[in-house]
């Protein structure tokens, strides 16, 4: 029996369950924080007394349910968010799907109403940058979790910042949905070509392993150095014919580096291909759901298309970030302007136009464009396609561009 064949069905098959009605057109936001001590700025520990533990425990008669791994209290879950820990103890919160930003923000305040006493209480707080600001990554515990293990191991094998990504690193990522194939695969391709613009308009990182980083978008630095067959942008991804087939293809072809086994355990199988692992039986969907979290490029197909390369931001410009996002992607005269406009641009062109954000900032080009002038365009285009309130929320990072700033040159230029 040939199990790549089936399996490659069953990725395939699970892909297009994530189809949805085009009525929905929701957004799902995941933002990931710091939580520090507020007199010297260094990570709070998950194991220390009144450490992240402790702060999820507190935390845990506002959710429905909680999530323990190995005796380990992880995860709280309740009907419309969830709280997940990174492998350092950055606390994330994933909110929605939510059609309305304004039902995110809701969520997300009432989730602040529950934490900002817990914080004040133990003399923390809570940070919205893309890096650790002052711990450095040799210094942070992992999460009692032996997933993480595997992976810091594996990725130190492979790049060189694979521990930076993992420990020292926290980002916005902003989900949409597909109504087809098709519709994936264009809204796949032009995430895709938009990374470094994006990257660039989201920089909120201007602090490396404790000092001052002079040049922009460190999350590109670390990204481009983790793992090259699971970061960045998938190969072929500006290909007009790359669909679910494909994104499941290059699933089934690249290094698991764990699998769950049927008790929840993770099983390190370092650089064994999936295909391999499963030569001899077929996915189910816990496997298949595994499977896919395991990668991490700039645009990830799970049952929506999750767009992953935005620092973590402060809450407001979150909002206008997934505002932009949606008045783009769901918009399909929006999608076809800019597939058109950018109809040569090849994988090599991301790769250049992620160095020139990085080392020359605001005169950066970007296929040819002016940064600035591009990145005003597609606010600009965004704007058109969103209600009143939403319109008002993408004038945040407008006035930004307008102004030739990021969140990044701003905290250089207080001196953060």
């Amino acid at each position: 029996m040939d199990y790549y064949d089936i399996n490659l069905n069953k990725l395939v098959d699970y892909f297009k369950s994530g189809i949805k009605e085009e009525k929905d057109k929701s957004l799902g936001l995941e933002l990931e924080h710091f939580i520090v001590r507020a007199d010297t700025m260094e990570s709070v520990d998950y194991y220390e007394e009144n450490g992240i533990r402790d702060i999820l425990k507190l935390l845990s008669p506002y959710f429905e349910k909680e999530i323990y791994k190995d005796g380990n209290l992880i995860g709280l879950v309740k009907d419309k968010s969830n709280i997940t820990l990174e492998p350092a103890s950055q606390l994330e919160i994933s909110i929605g799907p939510f059609i309305d930003t304004l039902d995110i923000l809701e969520e997300y305040n009432y989730f602040l109403l529950k934490i900002k006493p817990i914080l004040k209480k133990f003399n923390y707080k809570m940070i919205y940058a893309g890096y650790q600001p002052k711990s450095k990554v040799d210094e942070l515990n992992l999460i009692p979790k032996k997933r993480y293990e595997y992976m810091l191991d594996y990725f130190s094998k492979v790049g060189s910042h694979g521990k930076n990504m993992m420990k020292g690193s926290a980002s916005a990522q902003v989900s949409v949905d597909y109504f087809s194939e098709e519709d994936f695969k264009n809204k796949f391709r032009l995430a895709n070509i938009l990374s470094p613009v994006i990257s660039f308009m989201t920089d909120n990182t201007n602090i490396f392993e404790g000092r001052h980083y002079d040049k922009n978008c460190v999350r590109i630095k670390i990204w481009n150095d983790v793992d090259p067959e699971r970061s960045m942008i998938v190969k072929d991804a500006l290909n007009k014919d790359f669909g679910f087939k494909e994104y499941s293809e290059y699933i089934l072809n690249s290094p698991a580096i764990l699998i769950e086994d049927k008790n929840g355990n993770s099983v390190y199988t370092r650089n064994k291909k999936i295909k391999d692992i499963y030569c001899d039986r077929e996915l189910n969907k816990k496997d298949t759901e595994h499977l896919i979290s395991m990668f991490f490029p700039d645009v990830r197909l799970k049952n929506y298309v999750e767009i992953r390369m935005a620092d973590c931001l402060p809450i407001d410009y979150a909002l206008s970030y997934a505002s932009i996002i949606k008045g783009i992607f769901y918009s399909e005269e929006a999608i076809s302007l800019l597939l058109d406009k950018f109809k040569d641009i090849k994988d090599n062109d991301v790769i250049k136009a992620k160095g020139e954000v990085v080392n020359k900032g605001y005169d950066a080009k970007v296929y040819g464009f002016e940064i600035k002038d591009l990145l005003l365009s597609l606010i600009e285009l965004a704007k058109d396609n969103l209600c009143h309130e939403e319109k008002d929320r993408v004038s945040l990072f407008y006035d930004l561009v307008k102004r030739e700033k990021t969140l990044k040159i701003l905290k250089d230029e207080r001196g953060e």
